[in-house]
């Protein structure tokens, strides 16, 4: 197979997006730990809950910023994975009126975790429904307003100050149905109050030629730590935090020294939204499923997926990926969980890049190491490429230094400066399983 360095006279391409420019700041309710702490002093529960979920419960405070962290990569699990499923196959919008629409589905699969899976993977399921509600009271999401103004009105607050001692969560409902109306009803009410205040308090903040912390962007804090207390006690009343016997459960082992030690494996139940991460030595469980024979789809970033049926499932061997060592995750297209009509972990382009293909998930790199790219079976017309990123938590675009002409299947190139983590490009107007089988990254020996 040939190949060459990104300086080939091959390259016919290179679109600089703001090469190597610093990341531009996140649009992010300030305090969201802050509001989860004061939300979790309160709880009834809370002395059960921090038994129930260990660490986990502390951990919560990081988790309620789970939507902030999509596309990024942590050592320890993808964001992706508790933000995604097959009813929400796409990322939320965090800003009214769109924000609304994640009160439901996110809330639903957050009782099935607390129900089905075990207390670190519940955490952030929960965590991700957390932040929607906090992002819906927070001044410049209520109203909403972008820019300059956004960052004002949800970070000129000391979140140390949140409190919301000696307040008595309220049950929003008795059962699933009536409670999911009770936090919709709830959510409204927190809009309302944080709208009517950014309101208020625009004109004041705009004149404003440096910061100056405001109490009315504190009230908001406030109400919505008591909009998360009541949330999270309507969740532990109608999912109790007592753990069964596993209706489910297995064992995966994969290749040795793949990247990220600490990541898990993610198992999946096709046609279902059950879904949870092993633990670092592989185990997974799921408790109180409907009585079913499933076929289940495991995959492991820098292996290869594997699909078995559920009376196989004990015990799973992920095989090695095509080259070893592909960073890609799902580089051959074989898992198809989230929906039927395109592989996981692949979306199109966006409009505004000016390319029309396919783009893969975020995947870590090292600036200092040489990396293989390549493509096997290309159509014709195809062309491929990758787009260097910025950080692990927040990757934003470096550039997009290569595009290649797929007559050369694999090239050979070293992350541009300040690059921590890329995705793979393929060009092509036809969907992506027709334009290519398979795709790689991995690195040079």
């Amino acid at each position: 197979m040939k190949s060459t360095r990104s300086s080939s006279i091959l390259v016919f391409l290179s679109l600089v997006l703001t090469l190597c420019a610093p990341p531009t700041a996140t649009l992010a309710w300030g305090p969201h730990g802050e509001v989860t702490r004061a939300a979790q002093e309160v709880l009834p529960e809370r002395e059960k809950a921090a038994a129930y979920f260990g660490n986990e419960w502390r951990s919560l405070q990081g988790y309620s910023s789970m939507p902030d962290m999509r596309n990024s990569v942590r050592e320890d699990f993808f964001p992706n994975d508790f933000l995604l499923w097959p009813k929400v196959p796409k990322h939320s919008q965090h800003m009214m009126p769109e924000v609304a629409a994640t009160y439901a589905p996110y809330f639903h699969r957050a009782l099935q975790a607390l129900r089905t899976e075990t207390p670190p993977n519940a955490a952030r399921w929960i965590g991700s429904l957390i932040h929607y509600i906090e992002d819906s009271g927070a001044p410049c999401h209520a109203k909403p307003i972008k820019g300059e103004m956004h960052k004002r009105l949800e970070n000129w607050l000391n979140g140390k100050d949140i409190t919301i001692a000696g307040y008595e969560p309220q049950l929003l409902g008795k059962d699933d149905a009536s409670a999911l109306r009770g936090l919709q009803e709830r959510a409204k009410r927190l809009v309302a109050y944080s709208k009517e205040r950014a309101e208020n308090i625009y004109a004041k903040v705009e004149a404003l030629q440096q910061r100056e912390d405001q109490p009315v962007i504190l009230e908001c804090a406030n109400e919505s730590a008591r909009a998360v207390a009541d949330l999270l006690h309507t969740l532990f009343t109608l999912a109790p935090m007592t753990p069964s016997s596993p209706s489910l459960a297995g064992r995966v082992t994969w290749p040795a020294k793949l990247p990220l030690p600490k990541q898990p494996a993610k198992v999946m139940l096709l046609g279902t939204d059950y879904s949870t991460l092993t633990d670092t030595n592989g185990a997974w469980s799921f408790q109180k499923l409907p009585a079913n024979s499933y076929r289940v789809a495991i995959e492991r970033y820098g292996a290869s997926t594997a699909i078995v049926q559920s009376d196989d499932c004990a015990s799973v061997k992920l095989p090695p990926t095509d080259p070893p060592g592909n960073l890609v995750r799902n580089g051959d297209f074989k898992l198809r969980w989230l929906t039927a009509n395109a592989p996981d972990f692949w979306n199109p382009i966006p409009a505004t890049q000016r390319l029309k293909g396919w783009e893969s998930d975020t995947i870590r790199v090292r600036s200092n190491v040489v990396y293989r790219v390549g493509i096997a079976d290309p159509q014709p017309g195809v062309r491929y490429g990758v787009r260097w990123r910025s950080s692990t938590s927040s990757p934003k675009t470096l550039s997009t230094n290569v595009v290649w002409s797929a007559d050369i299947a694999e090239h050979e190139l070293t992350p541009v400066p300040y690059a921590a983590t890329a995705q793979l490009l393929v060009l092509s107007n036809k969907p992506l399983t027709n334009a290519v089988s398979r795709v790689w990254l991995v690195p040079a020996k």
